[in-house]
């Protein structure tokens, strides 16, 4: 599961709307679970003195992630990250983007295999509909293709991980109750004085205090689906082979 960033956004900085649908694409292609940051192109095996032909990184329930998977989904994040200013150039810190990386990695397979057994299904239509979405945000269709050619991305490939993620998103919904999640006034009170102790020229709580409300609630949600994720894990075969 991906980590977030602790700053509030409380005044974003203005960025282009491409870049933004940069990100989009990206994030869908690695099935929302990436926030790490590297720096321009490299081969993370090579880098790290590991060879990623033929063996793999871990097997959860018989199903392989191999070494070539998890340096395709780092390398597949590294624009998204640099769009916001990371710099992981050193191998100790690559070393634990990779850790993190196969542990988000593990934590979507394990939720995926679950979901087949229960039964989850997103429909071609569901899957067409997300996918006219993104190409909506772009000026022409014809843009929008130029852009996954430029990425080696196809409608193909962005379609199967639509429906990868709109399958988990399903299948958690499905299983994390978010209805009876309570936000006092406190954690408002307290997520304000953290982030006017990072940030000059606040706006007044009160003018911010259903966003505050809204990262509060989504930050609780996140607690459940991690402790939701864990215990699928407990009930699970992983081998990590790293």
């Amino acid at each position: 599961m991906e980590s977030e960033n602790n700053q509030a956004n409380i005044t974003p900085k203005k960025s282009s709307k491409k870049k933004f649908i940069l990100i989009v694409i990206i994030v869908l292609i690695v099935g929302g679970a990436v926030s790490y940051f590297l720096p321009g192109n490299l081969n993370v095996w090579k880098k790290l003195g590991i060879s990623a032909s033929g063996n793999y990184a871990a097997v959860i329930n018989g199903e392989k992630i191999t070494l070539s998977d998890l340096d395709l989904r780092i390398d597949q994040a590294k624009e998204a990250i640099q769009l916001q200013g990371g710099n992981l150039a050193d191998e100790k810190a690559l070393a634990e983007v990779k850790k993190q990386m196969l542990t988000d990695m593990i934590n979507e397979e394990i939720l995926l295999q679950n979901a087949v057994k229960g039964g989850i299904v997103v429909t071609d239509s569901e899957v067409q509909s997300a996918y006219n979405e993104l190409v909506s945000k772009f000026k022409s269709k014809e843009e929008f293709e130029k852009e996954l050619t430029t990425r080696s991305l196809t409608e193909a490939s962005v379609k199967e991980n639509i429906n990868r993620q709109m399958t988990l998103n399903k299948y958690i919904e499905q299983n994390v109750d978010a209805k009876n999640i309570i936000v006092t006034d406190e954690e408002i009170g307290n997520l304000y004085k953290s982030y006017s102790a990072q940030q000059a020229n606040m706006p007044k709580l009160d003018e911010i205090k259903a966003q505050l409300s809204a990262q509060v609630r989504q930050q609780k949600y996140k607690t459940l689906v991690f402790e939701f994720v864990d215990k699928l894990k407990k009930e699970a075969k992983i081998e990590i082979n790293l």
